[in-house]
């Protein structure tokens, strides 16, 4: 069974209410990333983060990159700003310069890795020196029913291991709502 988003549900991705739950301004704030910065919003689907990053970036660039040329299209179809760059691209390799981007973006996107070492060592590559990585996903031990299936999630504490083990200092780590959590790292 894939694990990877059905393109058909996509409008959830964009309804008001997640905007309301997960807030991408105060995510954006959290990252702590500069205008002018470059962001990768891996895993973008049809642009939940990529329209308030281009707006927080201002002459910066977010790379709106994804592995489905369906949701690109639907992102692409949603008319993003100028500093918006739509790149399709592979399980793990893109076609991102190496020490290009201030940070990563990976939000509910960690539990589709199917090696997270060769992910996290490709992000490690297209990251600038004191790079960051935010990553967000669903609580696998959480009450509430919604999302991937809870075999499917992966822990906050595995993750940690996982960036810890790939050299990246982690700056912070929370439940942000109640089954899902955040992690905040840079490279060292």
């Amino acid at each position: 069974m894939s694990h990877k988003f059905d393109p058909s549900r996509a409008e959830r991705l964009i309804s008001a209410e997640r905007y309301q739950e997960l807030k991408p301004d105060v995510l954006l704030q959290m990252l702590g990333t500069p205008p002018g910065s470059t962001i990768l919003d891996l895993g973008c689907g049809n642009g939940f983060f990529t329209f308030p990053a281009a707006a927080a970036m201002g002459e910066g660039m977010v790379i709106a990159a994804d592995m489905s040329e369906s949701m690109l299209g639907l992102l692409d179809l949603r008319n993003p700003p100028d500093n918006v760059q739509l790149l399709q691209v592979e399980e793990i390799k893109m076609d991102i310069e190496d020490d290009s981007v201030d940070a990563a973006v990976l939000l509910h996107l960690y539990h589709e890795f199917h090696s997270p070492s060769e992910n996290l060592m490709e992000l490690k590559r297209v990251l600038k020196p004191e790079g960051k990585i935010m990553i967000m996903d669903w609580d696998p031990n959480a009450e509430r029913e919604r999302g991937p299936a809870k075999s499917h999630r992966v822990s906050m504490d595995k993750v940690l291991k996982d960036l810890k083990a790939e050299g990246l200092v982690i700056d912070s780590h929370q439940n942000y709502v109640d089954d899902i959590w955040l992690i905040i790292a840079h490279l060292s």
